[in-house]
């Protein structure tokens, strides 16, 4: 979100009944398509040097992973982004 807009964060269950799911959804810039595929790599960063390592992302996808989860991106360039993690509920 570059420092301004708003951050919603909500927690559901999935209609399945089978995942919980944690949404992050802010009304940033979201994220570029050429960009998607490389958003969980470790020290892949669209940040200028020195604002980030780039590892957040990767670094949640492999605890998430690790808890037999998965996270979902939904993204428009210019209108935000939602991120959804989903665990397991057994």
């Amino acid at each position: 979100m570059e420092g301004t807009g708003e951050l919603e964060i909500r927690t559901r269950l999935s209609e399945s009944g089978e995942w919980v799911q944690v949404i992050f959804k802010d009304n940033g810039p979201g994220v570029a398509e050429e960009n998607l595929r490389k958003l969980f790599q470790p020290f892949f960063t669209t940040k200028k040097r020195g604002r980030g390592t780039g590892l957040g992302l990767s670094v949640s996808h492999g605890i998430v992973n690790q808890h037999d989860g998965r996270i979902l991106v939904r993204t428009k360039p210019g209108e935000g982004c939602e991120f959804t993690i989903e665990l397991p509920c057994s």
